[in-house]
């Protein structure tokens, strides 16, 4: 289990060395599924005093040999950078959907980066064969990739404790893209909602270009399961301190003294913007001043644990809490009673049980929460089942408590009227909601969500393995050039778009870059080689791009025309063609191009084709989805086929196609004893169906294909064709010799 924070902190204080609890709900969903797993957890000690000496290495054992925390080391400017910077000042807001807070310094995304690394190499150091790694929230996002590519068969989870934001907000992120491909090395990603879950597939839709399914995605060569899973807490930690423990007995009865002759409204936060203090203390004020009956017979009292200090605004935060209370206590405090009772600290367990069994009414409104385990910890202590639970319908646990009264924070007239009427509500109706919600609680506690998400982890490892065994081998580059070199004579086919060059929003902006011109050039003059272009681009682009590469196959619109070398004439791979058929369907793209901003139609010598790069990612693929179904039936009789590519519908006659270009080129290589073909789409599928199964067939790309082998993408094509050309130069010094 890996974590920003460890349960423990160590703080230096003076020549000695203090040891604090971590606050946050994080150790408290952690802990009973650690021991009960015999884990070992790695994170942060909290230590940013930089200091080094006997004492404190002598703890840091101490809690690796007793509890098995393994403490990651942070130089204090990398600590600063990566958690009050980047996680703290630029994730936190963004991600609680509070963008005029944000904030994004480069040198604290260096620090991210950095910290980043550290876990791996600490996560790397514990890891046996066989291990599941689990990792924890916001602050450790390019773990999972880290760890991927260092140990690529490792069995990688994470779990997002925090919301996820619209993609209309995360996309304000500066390196966005690298936080989403580092959460993608994961085998499972897991959300507390629904939401949360749907927000990431759309940002990894627009962002990335990658399209999802509602429990998976397609990454890296690899199936990512995506799952809504709503943490749980371990309620006997709670409940038996009330059954079992004579102090937190002993706190109860105290409290049920002091407060005999008021209702009690509890609220447990951290001192956080997010978590809706001030909105709450004035909807309290509001309900003072409209309801005068409740004053001397209601009390708030106000858990607020201090956190971030060092981070200015929140200790504008605290500032402004402190002034409401002290406003509102001095407003209405009579001799006999306080309204607010504010408690600025971290609570042990057994005072908060206590409270938790106390008060009627547990007011939970945070402006924005991943879940809330503050709720569920309330609804465990409600033994006679009398309380009521007042939660924000911004709280991830919304989405599973429904039993309890919502309110919208931000309208603090509403909210006070709503706490007006939980304090009202009849106790036949109290008991009914707590009951519900105190089945749900127990039955789906954190024991549950760790089996469930361990459980999911395995399953999606499993099939990570079984999809990587149905993808294509990974090319043996090396062995490729022996062959290369060996043969005596060659044949390569080349797809371009996808395969020798990245895609580009615009097919125009595709250029090729002068090396791989050079490239192609010293390829086609291999002395026994004979190299083409074999692509869907119209003869005007290849023949810009490459018409003057001596010796270079040219073969546009997938074969339908082909240019030998030293010609300028094209020749034609079938007599007879008409183009009236694009006179109905162009007409019909067009509609489409109407239909789809930042789409549009080209038209080619023989074929029509639908590009939507530069639309809206979701609703391009729904209409191309549309729009070739239509076309499906409307080409049912005719010689044309509508074809999906990337980020295309293209109509065209069925003879182009690329696996007739093998006609023509084999008579003039007849049975080349080295024959290559490399593509990254369906277009490329149909020459790979052409070739005899001892060629070697390359898919670029991670999907599934007919080609024998793979390459991740165009720089690998490069650099194999690099090779290529020097395994020939070779054979031609060895004849010469």
């Amino acid at each position: 289990m890996v974590s920003n924070r460890l349960p423990y902190t160590l703080r230096r204080a003076g020549d000695a060395w203090k040891v604090e609890k971590s606050a946050g709900g994080l150790a408290t969903a952690m802990g009973p599924i650690l021991r009960k797993t015999e884990g070992v957890w790695v994170g942060w000690s909290g230590d940013q005093s930089g200091v080094t000496d006997a004492r404190r290495a002598g703890l840091l054992a101490r809690w690796a040999e007793r509890e098995r925390y393994v403490a990651v080391d942070l130089p204090p400017e990398t600590a600063r950078g990566f958690y009050e910077g980047f996680s703290n000042q630029t994730l936190w807001p963004l991600f609680h959907n509070f963008p005029y807070l944000f904030r994004f310094d480069p040198a604290d995304w260096d620090a991210y980066r950095e910290a980043n690394r550290l876990f791996c190499e600490a996560v790397l150091e514990q890891l046996r064969p066989g291990d599941m790694v689990w990792v924890h929230d916001y602050q450790l996002m390019l773990l999972p990739r880290l760890l991927r590519e260092a140990a690529p068969e490792v069995r990688v989870g994470f779990f997002l404790h925090i919301p996820f934001p619209p993609s209309a907000s995360f996309r304000i992120l500066p390196r966005r893209e690298e936080l989403l491909r580092g959460l993608l090395g994961a085998d499972l990603i897991a959300f507390h909602t629904h939401r949360y879950l749907q927000h990431f597939r759309d940002s990894v839709l627009r962002l990335l270009g990658t399209p999802s399914h509602m429990d998976k995605v397609e990454a890296g060569g690899r199936t990512v399961r995506l799952e809504a899973l709503p943490i749980g807490i371990a309620p006997e930690e709670f409940t038996g301190l009330l059954d079992d423990d004579e102090k937190t007995g002993r706190m109860l009865t105290e409290m049920r003294e002091r407060f005999r002759c008021c209702k009690v409204l509890l609220a447990v936060d951290r001192l956080d913007y997010t978590k809706g203090i001030p909105e709450r203390l004035r909807a309290f004020r509001q309900l003072l001043t409209v309801s005068p009956e409740s004053r001397g017979k209601v009390v708030l009292i106000q858990v607020a644990v201090p956190s971030r200090e060092r981070i200015p605004m929140y200790g504008e935060l605290r500032r402004e809490v402190d002034g409401l209370v002290g406003k509102i206590n001095g407003e209405f405090s009579t001799p006999g009673w306080t309204p607010i009772v504010y408690l600025r600290r971290n609570l042990p367990r057994a005072e908060l049980a206590a409270l938790y069994a106390l008060a009627d009414v547990a007011w939970i409104s945070p402006l924005r929460d991943g879940l809330n385990l503050v709720a569920k910890e309330y609804v465990a202590c409600q033994r006679d089942g009398a309380g009521v639970l007042l939660l924000s319908e911004f709280a991830g646990a919304a989405a599973e408590m429904g039993e309890a009264i919502m309110v919208n924070p931000y309208d603090e007239g509403r909210t006070a009227e709503s706490v007006a009427r939980a304090l009202a509500l009849p106790l036949s109706e109290r008991r009914e909601r707590m009951a519900a919600l105190h089945r749900r609680v127990t039955h789906n506690n954190v024991f549950a969500w760790g089996e469930r998400f361990i459980g999911t982890l395995r399953e999606a490892a499993s099939a990570r393995t079984r999809h990587a065994a149905a993808l294509p081998a990974e090319l043996p580059a090396a062995d490729a050039a022996r062959a290369f070199r060996e043969a005596e004579s060659r044949l390569l086919l080349l797809d371009y778009d996808g395969t020798l060059v990245g895609y580009a929003k615009r097919p125009q902006d595709a250029k090729p870059p002068a090396e791989l011109i050079r490239l192609l050039a010293r390829l086609a003059q291999t002395p026994a080689t004979t190299a083409a272009i074999v692509s869907g681009r119209s003869r005007g682009d290849i023949e810009g791009w490459f018409g003057d590469v001596r010796g270079l196959w040219l073969a546009a619109e997938h074969g339908a025309v082909i240019r030998p070398p030293g010609s300028r004439e094209w020749e034609y791979s079938y007599t007879g063609y008409s183009p009236d058929w694009k006179r109905d369907v162009y007409p019909y793209l067009e509609h489409y191009a109407d239909r789809t901003p930042g789409s549009f139609v080209e038209e080619k010598e023989f074929s029509l084709v639908w590009h939507y790069r530069m639309s809206d990612p979701e609703f391009g693929e729904w209409l191309a989805n549309e729009l070739a179904h239509d076309l499906e039936g409307m080409l049912a009789d005719t010689p044309l086929r509508a074809v999906r590519g990337q980020k295309s519908v293209e109509v065209r006659p069925m003879w182009a196609d690329k696996g007739e270009v093998m006609n023509r080129l084999t008579r003039e290589c007849p049975a080349p004893a080295f024959l290559l073909a490399a593509g990254d789409d369906k277009t490329d599928e149909d020459l790979f169906a052409r070739l005899p199964a001892t060629a070697w067939t390359i898919h670029v790309g991670e999907n599934q294909s007919r080609a024998r082998f793979r390459l991740s993408g165009p720089g690998q094509v490069c650099l194999l064709l690099e090779e290529l050309v020097a395994a020939g130069r070779v054979e031609v010094s060895r004849k010469t010799a």
